[in-house]
């Protein structure tokens, strides 16, 4: 994974392993939510990626990262690639012995009206599939609300 990391805080670059592995031997009680958010803007679509870190009632640490990619036209593939990256990250995390993020965090919408329900089905199996569970609107509010903040 390529993937460059900051802190939301200071926006100052981290090394992904250590920094979490130091975080998450500072507190217990730590839970990890995954999210991607994009947006289209003008002929480029932008990623946002993030990794909540939640201190249960005391706050939560974000770490982000950006990534940019000519302009994906279609809705249904640029929502389910916002999928793919959060599950991509996740299975990083694993692999580089971090414990799984309690949810991936999707910014899709459960009502038939919006355009992002058409992908809530088979991103929810998806995810799942590979051993994650999903949160959707209105319940994504950690991950999805920070990414699509990035976005804009």
């Amino acid at each position: 994974m390529e993937r460059v990391f900051k802190r939301l805080s200071d926006h100052q670059e981290v090394e992904l392993f250590s920094y979490l592995k130091e975080k998450l031997s500072e507190a217990k009680d730590i839970q990890i939510y995954v999210g991607t958010d994009s947006q289209n803007q003008g002929e480029k679509t932008l990623y946002a990626s993030v990794i909540v870190l939640h201190y249960g009632n005391r706050g939560g640490h974000v770490l982000y990262s950006k990534e940019s990619v000519p302009k994906i036209r279609n809705s249904f593939n640029r929502l389910w690639k916002e999928v793919e990256i959060s599950v991509e990250i996740s299975e990083h995390l694993k692999m580089i012995g971090i414990p799984k993020p309690k949810y991936i965090d999707i910014d899709l919408n459960p009502d038939p009206k919006y355009r992002s329900n058409q992908v809530l089905r088979a991103a929810m199996g998806y995810i799942e599939s590979m051993g994650y569970s999903p949160r959707c609107k209105p319940f994504a509010v950690s991950a999805s609300y920070i990414a699509d903040k990035l976005c804009k």
